[in-house]
């Protein structure tokens, strides 16, 4: 096998249909979801919530492309390397902590689910590999910031042991958690497993209002209905943001760019699930979500603020998830975060973890250490990976 790193914009583009296939479906690892990342925060200028640009800290692409030789393809010759793994990573270098690798996707735009790419049967032999190039090939960096990364994650398990193995520090803590509902064939079991009381609350918002004439509720579907979606979903998110004293999400440029630019590939790739609910004629609940072929992942959303008595948001929750079971869906994922309302609706959590890992380099140990005595790492605790 060998290992290629992938620093330039142009590379990526190389390894789409490759790349996309070791994502399983996932909207979050797919290549559409990482590249459109980073062309909008891999510059060199960072613009901030507030709209002013930072300068002096530097971002470098630093993908591992994980390939299998030609010649260790049995019967194949001529066969070109076929890629096996990818770690979507980027290099951070500031001048206080030195170079950190991290997720392509990592601020403020949260993706969640990231992993080492590749298929279930290869993820040992992927994670050795990775381990091997970090620690023998690629000196740059100074510390290996992943995370949120799911608990049942064996690849970077695979990972982090390799590298404990290779006299890495591996440091984790629990993260914020995803949760996730497991939805049932159709509407009235997901209904008899709720409480009653919520039981009988959905009941009534659907006979009072979702079979009355009030409501339109318009899923997008094609680039018009997106056009005139995306402006009320931004419009009601950072109005419904602004009333309880946050500045929103869509306040940064890059943020919403970002996303403006995504949501238009994703419905080119049919993972789009973006919908506005009116009341009255008027909009009230705007939901974006994005979706594979085993679940609906619910991203983002506003409600208008000076209507809250009528819940729009539980109306529009309650046709998404409709509508994710009628396509099959076998999961509703509320993504990260632990708010309440996401076990209201009976969703359960599933832990993620945070990793840091050191090499085994003079400086960078040293770095670690100042960075320890500063309180960037305080609350950690070292965990040996290997002993899990």
């Amino acid at each position: 096998m060998t290992v290629q790193l992938i620093t330039t914009f142009d590379e990526l583009g190389t390894l789409q249909d490759s790349w996309n296939e070791l994502s399983g479906e996932s909207p979050f690892r797919s290549l559409e979801w990482l590249a459109t990342w980073w062309k909008h925060y891999g510059a060199t200028k960072r613009r901030h919530r507030d709209g002013h640009l930072e300068y002096g800290d530097e971002r470098q692409l630093y993908v591992l492309a994980v390939f299998e030789d030609a010649e260790d393809i049995q019967n194949c010759k001529g066969t070109l390397p076929r890629l096996i793994g990818v770690a979507p990573w980027y290099l951070d270098c500031t001048v206080v902590k030195g170079n950190m690798l991290r997720w392509l996707g990592s601020g403020e735009v949260c993706t969640d689910h990231l992993t080492l790419l590749c298929r279930p049967e290869d993820r040992e032999r992927v994670a050795t590999e990775v381990a091997e190039a970090l620690t023998v090939q690629c000196d740059e960096w100074d510390r290996l910031d992943l995370n949120s990364v799911d608990a049942d994650d064996y690849a970077i398990l695979a990972l982090a042991g390799h590298l404990e193995e290779r006299e890495c520090i591996v440091s984790r803590q629990v993260a914020e958690s995803c949760w996730i509902i497991d939805l049932p064939a159709n509407w009235e079991e997901y209904l008899a497993s709720i409480s009653k009381s919520h039981r009988k609350q959905l009941r009534q918002l659907e006979r009072r209002v979702l079979d009355s004439e009030r409501v339109d509720w318009h899923p997008v579907a094609n680039l018009a209905e997106f056009e005139t979606a995306w402006p009320v979903l931004v419009d009601l998110h950072q109005r419904r943001r602004r009333s309880v004293g946050d500045a929103g999400c869509f306040i940064s440029r890059a943020f919403h760019d970002f996303h403006y630019e995504l949501a238009r590939r994703m419905l080119d790739r049919g993972q789009l699930r973006m919908s506005w609910l009116a009341l009255d004629g008027t909009p009230a609940a705007a939901e974006y979500h994005f979706a594979d072929s085993r679940a609906t992942y619910a991203y983002q959303g506003g409600v208008d603020p000076n209507r809250l008595e009528e819940e729009p948001g539980r109306l529009s929750t309650i046709l998404c998830m409709r509508r994710a079971i009628e396509e099959g869906h076998n999961q509703f994922d509320f993504l990260r975060g632990d708010e309440p309302y996401k076990a209201h609706w009976r969703a359960e959590a599933r832990t993620t973890h945070d990793y840091r890992i050191v090499p085994n380099r003079r400086l960078a140990r040293l770095r670690g250490r100042v960075l320890t005595f500063t309180g960037d790492v305080t609350d950690w605790v070292r965990t040996s990976v290997l002993g899990r």
